[in-house]
């Protein structure tokens, strides 16, 4: 694991404030968080020029099709994990990227156009450079996104205080997107680039006025399509123990395991899946006892029979962004 040092207080909620609302003003974080403007613009500079944390737009199939999800398992020949990790992290379509313990060497999310699933999956992945077997889980349903993920270092009342907008209907599973435009899709490489873009800054690469401009971006957030991510390492914000788990359950009982697991503040990102096991999870926890302890919990573990726990070793891509670049 490598070793990244904590933030400290005043960052980790500028951070947190990002999460809610990476395209929120200084002006309005400070207000929410009541600190002086200044210090809150001059820390939040520094944070993203330093790329402790990252502003990103995460757009889904802007050329349209049908999206197919999955999550990649990969078992590497010996000495090779990394360099399987780096070309599965290379890839356009894949998510997140992360060396693991366990079964899997490499575990990452890919984002296919269904037409183009037979060629990557049975071509493409099983001959990336050092892999030698690979598990494919198709994403049924996804239940938490790590964008959804707030650490709990705010309150309820200054995280309602930075929401623009819900992003209530996120594309998971079969289901057709139409193509974006060709300004939705300048829009979107530009946010892919850097999140916080403004307005002023889309309308020049769109040629559209500034009005249009704000319009095609919060049709874009609203319909699901544009996603605002503030990418960070978990452990900068205190969380420097990060797993993934597939979890087995009892016929019938994937639900109700599922719904108990949205609401463990830990839990990063879970999706209902295809294969052996229904469930796939990531989570971040403050230590090694808390993921025991998360683990010994009965209030979901009743209702699994099987639990497969990976720690991550290493992040190579998070939200679509190389955390391995500078």
């Amino acid at each position: 694991m490598i070793s990244i040092p904590v933030l400290d207080d005043l960052d980790r909620r500028i951070v947190a404030a990002l999460q809610v609302n990476g395209r929120a003003g200084w002006r309005r974080i400070a207000h929410v968080l009541d600190v002086a403007e200044r210090t809150v613009a001059a820390r939040g500079a520094e944070l993203l020029r330093s790329r402790q944390v990252r502003m990103t737009g995460l757009t889904l199939l802007p050329r349209g099709g049908v999206l197919d999800s999955s999550i990649i398992n990969v078992r590497c020949v010996a000495g090779m994990n990394r360099v399987t990790a780096a070309a599965a992290a290379a890839r356009s379509n894949s998510v997140f990227t992360y060396l693991t313990t366990g079964e899997a060497d490499c575990v990452f999310e890919l984002m296919n156009e269904r037409s183009r699933s037979l060629a990557t999956l049975v071509d493409e992945i099983p001959g990336m450079p050092g892999a030698a077997g690979v598990e494919t889980a198709t994403i049924l349903k996804l239940y938490k996104g790590t964008h959804q993920w707030l650490p709990g270092l705010l309150t309820d009342e200054q995280v309602t205080a930075l929401i623009d907008h819900e992003q209530s209907w996120e594309p998971t599973g079969s289901v057709e997107l139409a193509p974006l435009s060709r300004e939705e899709q300048e829009i979107a490489r530009v946010l892919a680039a850097d999140g916080r873009a403004t307005i002023e800054e889309l309308a020049r690469a769109t040629a559209l006025s500034p009005a249009s401009a704000r319009r095609r971006l919060a049709h874009l957030q609203a319909s699901g399509r544009l996603f605002d991510r503030a990418v960070v390492e978990p452990a900068a914000l205190g969380f420097p123990v990060e797993a993934t788990m597939r979890i087995r359950t009892l016929p019938g009982r994937t639900e109700s395991v599922a719904m108990q697991l949205t609401r463990v503040p830990e839990v990063r990102y879970l999706a209902f899946t295809t294969g052996r096991y229904q469930l796939f999870v990531n989570i971040a926890c403050t230590g090694h006892d808390t993921l025991a302890d998360f683990l010994m919990r009965s209030d979901w573990t009743e209702d699994a029979v099987e639990v497969d726990t990976s720690m991550v070793l290493h992040a190579l891509k998070r939200s679509g962004v190389r955390m391995d670049e500078d």
